[in-house]
């Protein structure tokens, strides 16, 4: 029997059109049975396309105190991160790779995961301005399971695959508008060139970073045999727990491809919950074990970030 796989993105970043199923956020594959927890393999769509020009700084500027000014009056009914009546409340998990100053990068796969850092502070400086502040990976749990109510105006920021300039670039400019975010490591790359160090994962641990795990090594989780997944699991566990000094709770599935005795797999070590890249807004109805990330990408303007948000273009 052939285990049912969820997620999307591969490394390149491409991912089969398969249409949506009810439940949980889950899809049929296309030669197979309905969707669920059966024995099939799917995955979901992309994100929106994009392509427009960057634009220059001060017009960027001008930008985000547009979109800063929509948020602002976004109605506190369906607002993100607010109790609504009708849905319940609804919080996005941004999801980033890297985050620098200058593109060095020359292939797609690489300049797909580059957000530019005047972008990215364009990003924070909007929804700061607006009113949102950060939640944590475990506040969204114990909204999830204990059913914590969720302030207004929330979102979760995080980062995958322990980059470098997730410390020199993006951790200052985290601190300077007041967020925290929740950074999924690979450990088998700590120290090593253009990546984090453990003595910067210890920094951003005792400013108030979450550290979090992204596996031993860059591998899709799904296909290996779950004797090796739990390895995986339990190693990198404990490598980050050492580095960062405080429990690691949650994974990050590499490339989102994830089967439900993974799922199973984290939770009878006890993590508590694990984000995907299915592209949605975390809510009531979401499973811990395969959260709802937005995609940002290199080339969103700040018009399709707010787009990405459910919010009014500027």
């Amino acid at each position: 029997m052939i285990a049912e796989v969820r997620g999307g993105w591969q490394r390149d970043g491409s991912a089969a059109g398969v249409p949506r199923a009810s439940g949980r956020g889950t899809a049929s594959h296309p030669n197979g049975a309905p969707g669920g927890r059966g024995a099939q393999a799917r995955r979901v769509p992309s994100s929106a396309s994009r392509g427009a020009a960057r634009a220059r700084w001060p017009t960027r500027r001008l930008a985000a105190a547009l979109v800063a000014g929509v948020l602002a009056l976004v109605p506190a009914g369906p607002a993100l991160g607010t109790a609504a009546s009708a849905g319940g409340w609804r919080v996005p998990v941004l999801m980033y790779h890297r985050i620098d100053v200058s593109l060095s990068a020359r292939d797609p796969v690489t300049v797909h995961l580059t957000v530019m850092a005047s972008a990215f502070e364009a990003q924070l400086r909007a929804l700061h301005g607006a009113g949102y502040r950060s939640l944590t990976l475990d506040d969204l749990w114990a909204a999830l399971v204990e059913h914590v109510p969720v302030p207004p105006r929330r979102v979760v920021l995080t980062f995958d695959d322990g980059y470098e300039d997730n410390y020199t670039v993006a951790f200052p400019l985290l601190r300077r508008y007041g967020f925290v975010a929740a950074f999924f490591i690979v450990t088998s790359t700590v120290g090593k060139p253009d990546h984090l160090t453990a003595a910067q994962l210890q920094e951003m641990a005792r400013a108030g970073m979450e550290i979090e795990s992204h596996g031993q090594h860059h591998v899709d989780f799904s296909r290996l045999p779950l004797a090796v997944a739990r390895g995986e699991l339990l190693h990198s566990r404990e490598a980050i727990e050492q580095w960062a000094g405080r429990p690691v709770t949650f994974f990050a599935y590499p490339a989102g491809r994830y089967t439900a005795p993974l799922e199973r797999l984290l939770g009878d070590l006890h993590y508590r919950g694990a984000v995907t890249e299915v592209p949605g807004l975390v809510g009531p109805a979401s499973d811990p074990f395969a959260l709802e990330r937005v995609r940002v990408d290199h080339d969103d303007s700040l018009e399709v970030f707010a787009r990405k948000l459910h919010l009014p273009a500027p």
